[in-house]
């Protein structure tokens, strides 16, 4: 196996970005390299070889790949995919990681077994083209790489929970996603069910397995942490906040609050909305 060598590749440069076509002809051959990288997928659809699994790859996956992890993308036929790809020395991330993130928070943390992978949406592939496209135009300086990498990993870091996918099955991954959208999490636990697409009792073994909770517990966090916000950032009455919550029980959802702040919502939000 290949072993790509950052020296050879860039030199001196703080970072390499480049867009690629790779099909079944001219796939990308498993390698391993010293350096780190984020590539997307701007089109097509494949898979990702990476440590020993296996992912699909279609437009708006998004993949950290850490310098230990060795990877491959396989196509069929005349199947082909392309992608934007933004490498960098490992120095940057030892840099980065004890300004802006905690060990356990940290998605190029080599811990797991396989790098963080995303799906985003369309609107957001295209902000991470621009700033590519900007990349590329600057100089190949500290200064670029670290304002891309704060762009790209705050708008990852939007999402919560994510940390915790990275191992998860593909399926139990996409629907933690979607249900962070109000307009599933609303439908409680039975929409968290549809969305995984499988038994009751499988996904409450599987995510009890990974996230050591319930699903019903795992949704009501969600509702919860989305109330927060809005109690935090709006005028909302509180009534019309547990509806959007999909808990249309107003003694209901107060329980809820305080199991998870021991305070209640009004109390939240003066505590919060305070002038500092």
């Amino acid at each position: 196996m290949e072993r790509l060598r950052w020296a050879k590749i860039a030199g001196e440069a703080a970072f390499h970005a480049a867009r690629d076509t790779k099909t079944a002809a001219r796939p990308l051959r498993l390698h391993g390299h010293d350096f780190a990288e984020i590539f997307w997928i701007d089109a097509g659809a494949g898979v990702h070889r990476v440590n020993g699994g296996s992912f699909p790859l279609r437009p708006g996956t998004v993949v950290l790949m850490r310098p230990s992890d060795c990877h491959s993308i396989d196509l069929k036929g005349r199947d082909e995919i392309k992608l934007t790809n933004i490498a960098f020395p490992a120095g940057t991330l030892a840099d980065l990681q004890p300004r802006y993130y905690s060990p356990l928070l940290w998605p190029f943390s080599p811990m797991g077994k396989f790098p963080v992978t995303r799906q985003i949406e369309p609107f957001q592939r295209h902000r991470f083209n621009q700033w590519a496209d900007e990349l590329a135009r600057a100089p190949r300086e500290r200064l670029f790489i670290d304002r891309f990498l704060l762009n790209v990993l705050a708008d990852l870091s939007l999402e919560p929970q994510e940390a915790t996918l990275t191992d998860a099955p593909y399926w139990l991954a996409q629907a933690c996603r979607a249900i962070q959208s109000p307009d599933h999490f609303a439908g409680g636990v039975e929409e968290f069910l549809r969305l995984c697409g499988r038994s009751r009792e499988h996904v409450a073994r599987t995510v009890r397995l990974y996230f050591g909770t319930t699903p019903t517990d795992y949704v009501n966090d969600i509702r919860i942490a989305y109330a927060l916000r809005q109690l935090e950032m709006g005028d909302q009455a509180i009534l019309d906040i547990a509806l959007e919550c999909g808990i249309p029980n107003l003694s209901h959802f107060y329980a809820l609050f305080r199991a998870r702040t021991e305070m209640t919502p009004r109390a939240y939000r003066l505590i919060r909305r305070e002038t500092v």
